[in-house]
């Protein structure tokens, strides 16, 4: 059982808050390219770990961030007008580059104009972008950013990689537990499972976690026996300290996941498959994640689906056995199981059992994490040794009795 301190501490991410200063030494994945793509358009406000920002690509293409706030009186910068790789206010006209110098500030007497202007701080923020994602990196303006994570999905050609985004109504924590519960899958996803390529996920529905540690994080595995004799075990890495890979499909896709923190009560939920070898076919996976690729928002698909209206319930398909949760595809399920549980689920009022063993270890690494960074030490993730482009998933099987481990490296 987790007392109401640590559940606190876990969930808290605002400016100021153990967590919160944690998380932002690690580089945040924000939007799509997509979303930002044409040049001098409008800014775009997102906000993250509780501080609201704009986003805009300029004219010559770089992307830039810049809190929302115009540092003159506060004015919002998604109003500015994006002009020669710049946002000048419409307040007061004052001017800022993409890389966060203060070109202009009209209002000011002109003999004072260039003095006053190298006075004024723009908080702005390092921005990179890899993979069809726009990165941000919120650790302080004036600090050297970490090191970027490239994960093997950066490296591949565009049309390897399929990236999709939601806004989740719950805390950031919820959502990292969903995905490192293996339990779930073979019994939320029941229905998914049988009838596709994870049906083999029912024939043992309480697996047990096979625990790692890594540079980057951890490495589960869980670990099902199967009716043939054999074992089972899906591997599924955390890597600092949001992410993990789903294991893969038959035709060699994988799933990323990320789970960013827009404040306490709000999570960016990435879906994004890719293939080291391959295009990315949507189709081969839509069904099943209950993605209608005709009307697909890319950076909400769980429009239309929240609790309000049952996240899209279908009861006479659960009485009539064809739908074991009655609602539509494995992303509106994750969806409405975390939502569910309200904006921060009461983590004093659980009672885990073995099959939570991951989620305990999980919770303790992450309060591992924050000690050693309040003593000045690396975080973990963030060392010369974390390599994420080695952050990959597997399903091995091997004869009952023999060491998953022996059929893959690290």
């Amino acid at each position: 059982m987790t007392t109401q301190k640590v559940n606190e501490t876990l969930t808290q991410v605002g400016p100021g808050t153990p967590m919160g200063q944690l998380l932002r030494e690690y580089w945040l994945p924000v939007m799509r390219s997509e979303r930002l793509a044409e040049r001098g358009g409008a800014p775009v406000p997102v906000e993250l770990l509780g501080e609201k920002y704009v986003l805009f690509r300029a004219d010559d293409g770089t992307v830039g961030c810049f809190a929302e706030a115009c540092p003159h009186r506060g004015a919002s910068l998604t109003l500015a007008r994006n002009e020669d790789c710049a946002l000048r206010c419409v307040y007061h006209g004052w001017k800022f580059h993409v890389s966060g110098e203060v070109l202009e500030t009209p209002s000011e007497p002109e003999e004072d104009g260039p003095r006053f202007a190298e006075r004024v701080k723009l908080l702005h923020h390092p921005v990179t972008e890899a993979g069809g994602i726009i990165w941000v990196w919120l650790g302080g303006t004036g600090r050297k950013p970490a090191a970027f994570p490239e994960f093997p999905f950066t490296k591949v050609p565009a049309e390897n990689v399929f990236a999709t985004v939601a806004l989740v109504d719950c805390n950031w924590v919820q959502g990292l537990e969903a995905d490192i519960d293996s339990a779930h899958v073979s019994l939320l996803h029941e229905t998914e499972a049988r009838n596709g390529p994870l049906r083999d996920l029912l024939d043992d529905t309480a697996p047990r976690d096979e625990i790692d540690p890594q540079p980057y994080g951890l490495r589960f595995a869980a670990v099902r026996s199967l009716s043939s004799g054999d074992t089972l075990a899906r591997v599924k890495p955390f890597a600092m300290p949001w992410y993990t890979v789903v294991p893969e499909l038959p035709n060699g896709d994988r799933l990323w996941h990320a789970w960013i923190p827009v404040n306490d009560h709000q999570t960016i939920m990435w879906y994004l498959w890719w293939n080291d070898d391959q295009p990315v076919d949507p189709s081969y996976f839509s069904e099943q994640f209950g993605l209608d690729l005709d009307n697909l928002n890319p950076d909400n698909i769980r429009e239309g689906y929240t609790r309000e209206n049952g996240w899209g319930q279908n009861r006479e398909a659960m009485r009539a056995g064809t739908s074991f949760s009655g609602i539509r595809g494995l992303v509106l399920q994750d969806v409405a199981v975390q939502e569910s549980m309200g904006p921060i689920v009461d983590r004093t009022m659980e009672n885990p059992g073995k099959s939570d063993r991951g989620i305990v270890r999980t919770r303790r690494y992450l309060l591992d994490a924050l000690k050693a960074h309040a003593a000045g030490e690396t975080p973990p993730g963030l060392g010369l040794d974390a390599d994420y482009s080695t952050v990959r998933s597997a399903v091995i099987v091997v004869p009952e009795g023999e060491d998953w481990r022996a059929a893959t490296a690290p």
